[in-house]
């Protein structure tokens, strides 16, 4: 197996691959990318003499067409795939070289992080994450299955979709969530440090991803510049519709707004819960926890012992205080159960 480009998708692939038992090369223009992530562990460094049986190719997106197009001509047994998040451009451009498209299938695993680099890399990254296929229309079959095993074996749900239909559903569900939260994180620019000091849970939610690498970003959202750029254009329509509501003040006004919010309540129970089910109504546990080692280890272990099983966990960073609030997820029907606990072991409940 060859892994090219050493970043956190390709380490991360090479990392979880290494854990089975894969022989893993990787390899990278930048030596230093290398280095780090063979010292984690991801494998040899370089290219191996004999051909490999696989290759992914895990490299910047306006670098992924000529290097997609090299492997399959140095290679011209193996079966090759990629990790770039916008599939129709990149197929265009690889078709458009002259490539033997039969041993390509295009891939995207949905889970990067706002973090970058083979230091950041994983080899659980891709657990019960979604990975997408979007084979050409020549693909062989057989190199899908053999692309599908390896995606599965790095602990992937496959998802298979044509390339169009891939790109116009990222654009709304990862490149456009990535240009708000940036253009929010933006908006903060200017503010004095007492002014930002209001904000609370839902603002570092929404800015999380504004920390993302810019030049990496830039690169995916032109490559598919035509449905992110209608998902803006749907967006932008119900943001002015939103501002004109504010603006016209009033009953009807607020009835704009109103049907606005009430729209992205419509739209946020689309959005897959626990393992991958319609969303779910949990009852929130807040627990107030002290910012030392152990209190974190301490309040799951507490959790265990009552016998209720948590959902999810959210953790909010008191400002000022050496505490933090920890809001457990519960089922509705356990969350008395679970508040009487803990109390009743010491812990201090927000209600």
């Amino acid at each position: 197996m060859l892994v090219v480009g050493s970043g956190l998708i390709g380490a991360s692939v090479a990392l979880g691959l290494r854990r089975q038992g894969v022989e893993v090369w990787v390899d990278d223009a930048d030596p230093e990318a290398v280095a780090v992530a063979v010292g984690r562990g991801a494998g040899r460094a370089g290219r191996p003499s004999d051909a490999p049986d696989v290759v992914v190719v895990a490299v910047p997106p306006a670098a992924a067409a000529a290097v997609i197009d090299a492997i399959l001509r140095m290679y011209v047994d193996a079966t090759v795939s990629d990790v770039a998040s916008t599939k129709s451009h990149l197929q265009h451009e690889v078709e458009s070289r002259g490539s033997d498209l039969s041993r390509y299938v295009p891939g995207h695993p949905l889970a990067g992080r706002e973090v970058s680099g083979a230091a950041a890399a994983r080899a659980d990254l891709f657990a019960d994450r979604v990975w997408a296929l979007a084979p050409t229309a020549v693909t062989d079959p057989a190199r899908v299955d053999v692309v599908r095993r390896m995606v599965e074996s790095l602990g992937a749900v496959v998802v298979l979709t044509a390339a169009a239909r891939h790109d116009r559903a990222v654009a709304l569900t990862s490149h456009t969530p990535q240009v708000v939260s940036s253009l929010v994180a933006a908006g903060l620019d200017g503010l004095g440090e007492a002014d930002v000091r209001l904000s609370g849970q839902g603002l570092r939610d929404v800015t999380r991803l504004a920390a993302s690498d810019p030049d990496l970003w830039t690169e995916i959202l032109t490559s598919n510049a035509g449905p992110v750029a209608d998902a803006l254009d749907g967006l932008i329509g119900r943001l002015e519709a939103v501002r004109d509501g504010l603006r016209a003040g009033g009953p009807p006004g607020a009835d704009r707004v109103r049907a606005a919010l009430a729209a992205g309540v419509a739209g946020s129970r689309l959005v897959p819960g626990k393992h991958g089910a319609g969303a779910v109504a949990y009852t929130v546990v807040p627990v107030v926890v002290a910012d030392r080692p152990g209190e974190l280890g301490r309040l799951f272990a507490d959790v265990a012992s009552t016998g209720v099983n948590l959902e999810d966990v959210r953790i909010d960073h008191a400002q000022g205080r050496p505490t933090g609030l920890v809001e457990l997820e519960v089922a509705p029907e356990r969350a008395e159960a679970l508040a009487a606990g803990l109390r009743g072991r010491g812990w201090e409940l927000r209600v």
